[in-house]
């Protein structure tokens, strides 16, 4: 009974506590004291009472099965006019956990709901210690906790003209202690110092872990400056300090004093360098819009485990800010970086000249490569020295542009940008200009339009100046059209230089472009090679029309990318764009020999369309969507919408009446358990389609708050909390068979199949 009481105490709210102490109390007295009084007598004289089950107080340590809480001080005695230090000490059992003020995907605050101080004194807040980042096993979710003991430092203020003999503190805490599940709970804990009219005097049993405490209390008092930026469906944050903040860190994190500002898990990419720090994360779903500023906690490791927390206030990032970071950046990663990779530094180069190599072969790169050597085959007239000065010019576009690209990458990221190599494609506008420039140079191949040599850079004389500058920008050109392709190896080049300095990373990028500018190169510098090429012919021609085919399959799937990103009615939008721009192209060629007024006609109709086509850039249907495309199909597997329907008693009641089965899930946005089974098992596809083919109604109980209709079902089913899977047969008079608390989708297929 004892235990019963604590747990209905501990169950309610702080204003239903408050109107329903005066009932508990008498409940108290005629329920639980009365019989007490009588039943300890002759229990005790029987020797069969045992209440090692109940929460009770040992030396004024609260002791539960779960945890154990306690009020102590860092000294001995009190002393008038001074600041008595104490500390919520809260020691939970192996496996469990509580939680701190940093909110994660799971979890509420121990908090402390009032203090009886003597008169005058004044407590203040709690100084939170920087918390463990606790991932949740076998799912993405994480939680800000305390897995070990922990103090939860309190300041109070002595008033100067105390003349008591004794200074007594009560506080009333709750608290939220988790494993598989999570119990709320509270408790008052008291203490009480002599009071002395000296110095105070260090308890020997709590001195150490105060200041241990203490030490990984954060500070506002350090130089490192946040910026935060978002970009797709990422977050990312840049530290940057000029006293190298970081130069010892081995890890960091950034926990948000908000909620939906990050999605902790399970992309966490971390570049550390001595004065930069950058985190990104994936959005939450709903994220906050229109912040400028977010406060938090950039928690930073070092080699030894120790860890410093640092108050945060990180800006929304503007251009300035992003130049600033990239100086740092470049400023302090210094030669140090060079140096430590010089080992692997030559293997990388290899890598990265092989991948640089079959990129030649993606079917972004090849058509525009092969064209290329198709007109170096048909001016075979060209003396040797034209032809290597187009090789080279060919060349300078293709290193140029990389490490152009490479700089932008690395600027962007040092401002907290979450980039990678292809970047671009996460911007849905790009993704729609590379279908239409894929589009449209395939139409160019068919002959539907001749665009000329100049632009394309694939028919311009060899023999003049012009020649050289085209070959230039048909560098150039491949480039671009290769950012969507990642070739073999290519990977590892691009993982090694994007950790590594500005130096470094253009070393290697540099390999890169002349790894892919390679064949053209060496055909240009090799009259033998030059001599096993075809003659000039009409098959030339043929060959040509051909390479319009690769360039409409980059196309296509360049729109399924698109697709993706905005959904099937944004990639409709964009296919049908370049309908209209094919249609445009084409009466600008049939216009070439026709008539004056013809033509004009034509060409204003011809442009007007190709306006209108363009037009669709900016439409709203291209804007990034969150989620699944509208197709339905599950990108990830396992993150499905599941429909459901708030828990009602007389809905189950209704509907098992009619023969209809109903699984219950009780769940609580709080309870890291039912997120993770929500996410890994009954969210999914194979699930709920198993639910349908079933014909069973899936109902959620949603206890974040308190609910008598859910409680009374957790009572009845003598559940102290959720997770509850309660899974009805459509029989009214059969028994529910309640689920394990950790569900696999296994478990539950197996469940519905034996209905």
């Amino acid at each position: 009974m004892v235990y019963t009481f604590q747990r209905l105490r501990s169950l309610s709210g702080p204003e239903t506590r408050r109107i329903l102490s005066p009932f508990l109390a008498l409940l108290w007295v005629f329920v639980v004291a009365l019989p007490a009084l009588t039943a300890t007598s002759a229990m005790a004289q029987e020797g069969d009472f045992d209440s090692s089950d109940a929460p009770q107080y040992v030396n004024g340590v609260y002791k539960g099965d779960e945890i154990d809480v306690e009020l102590i001080a860092e000294s001995q005695n009190a002393v008038p006019g001074q600041t008595l230090w104490t500390a919520i000490r809260l020691d939970p059992t192996e496996g469990w956990h509580t939680y701190s003020k940093w909110p994660g995907d799971s979890g509420d605050a121990t908090f402390i709901h009032s203090w009886r101080l003597p008169e005058g004194a004044q407590a203040g807040d709690i100084q939170w210690p920087v918390p463990t980042w606790l991932p949740f096993p076998g799912s993405d979710l994480v939680t800000f906790s305390y897995k070990k003991e922990v103090l939860l430092m309190v300041p109070i203020e002595v008033p100067a003209d105390f003349s008591g003999d004794e200074f007594s503190m009560t506080a009333h805490v709750e608290w939220q202690v988790c494993d598989l599940i999570c119990l709320i709970e509270d408790a008052e804990i008291s203490l009480s110092l002599p009071v002395t009219q000296d110095a105070l005097r260090p308890d020997p049993q709590w001195a150490d872990m105060f200041a241990a405490t203490r030490a990984t209390l954060p500070t506002d008092d350090h130089t490192i400056e946040g910026l935060f930026a978002m970009a797709g469906e990422r977050v990312s944050f840049s530290f940057t300090s000029n006293t190298q903040a970081f130069a010892d860190a081995e890890e960091v994190w950034f926990f948000p004093e908000q909620r939906r500002i990050l999605d902790p898990g399970p992309l966490r990419d971390v570049t550390l360098l001595p004065g930069v720090a950058q985190i990104t994360h994936a959005q939450p779903r709903r994220m906050l819009t229109d912040l400028e500023q977010i406060n938090g906690l950039l928690a930073v490791q070092n080699a030894d485990g120790q860890v410093r927390g640092y108050e945060i206030t990180a800006d929304l990032a503007s251009p300035d800010g992003l130049a600033a970071i990239a100086a740092v950046a470049s400023e302090q990663a210094g030669p140090g970086n060079l140096a430590g990779a010089e080992r692997s530094l030559l293997t990388i180069i290899v890598f990265a000249i092989l991948g640089g190599l079959i990129l030649n072969l993606m079917p972004c790169v090849f058509p525009v490569l092969s064209i290329k050597v198709l007109n170096l085959t048909a001016k075979g007239t060209a003396s040797s020295g034209q032809k290597k000065m187009h090789g080279l010019a060919y060349t300078a576009g293709i290193v140029l542009t990389f490490m152009a690209l490479a700089s932008v990458l690395l600027v962007l990221r040092a401002g907290g940008e979450a980039v990678g190599w292809a970047f671009q494609l996460q911007s849905p506008w790009f993704v729609a200009l590379l279908v239409f420039l894929f589009f449209v140079m395939g139409l160019s191949l068919s002959g539907v339009y001749e665009f000329g040599t100049r632009l394309m850079g694939v028919g311009t004389s060899l023999t003049t100046s012009k020649g050289y500058k085209s070959s230039f920008f048909t560098g150039v050109l491949a480039t671009v059209v290769a950012s969507p392709c990642t070739a073999p190896f290519m990977g590892a080049a691009l993982g090694f230089a994007l950790a590594q300095s500005w130096v470094v990373a253009m070393i290697v990028f540099a390999f890169l472009g002349l790894g892919m500018a390679l064949p053209f190169l060496a055909l240009a510098f090799s009259p033998a090679l030059m001599k096993h090429m075809p003659k000039p012919g009409p098959w030339m021609v043929t060959f040509k029309e051909f390479m319009a085919f690769p360039m409409y399959a980059a196309a296509l799937w360049l729109l399924w990318v698109l697709g993706v990103q905005v959904g099937v009615n944004g990639m409709v939008a964009v296919a049908s764009a370049a309908l209209l721009l094919a249609l445009a192209l084409w009466l600008l060629q049939k216009s070439s020999n026709a008539g004056d007024g013809w033509r004009r006609a034509n060409t204003v109709v011809s442009l007007v369309m190709i306006v209108v086509a363009l037009s669709v850039l900016r439409m709203p249907l291209l804007e990034p969507r969150l989620g699944n495309p509208d197709s339905g199909v599950d990108m990830s597997g396992a993150d499905y919408e599941a429909s459901f329907e708030p828990f009602a008693s007389a809905r189950v009641t209704e509907l098992r009446e009619s023969g209809i089965p109903v699984l219950v899930n009780m769940t609580a946005a709080w309870c890291i358990t039912c997120l993770a089974n929500e996410q890994t098992t009954l969210n999914t596809q194979r699930v709920q389609q198993a639910m349908r083919d079933s014909g069973i109604t899936y109902m959620k109980g949603d206890w974040t708050n308190q609910d008598p209709e859910i409680s009374r079902v957790l009572d009845e089913f003598d559940r102290p909390s959720v997770p509850l899977y309660i899974l009805y047969p459509g029989n009214s008079s059969a028994e529910p068979v309640i689920l394990p608390q950790l569900l696999t989708p296994s478990i539950v297929l197996d469940a519905f199949a034996s209905l």
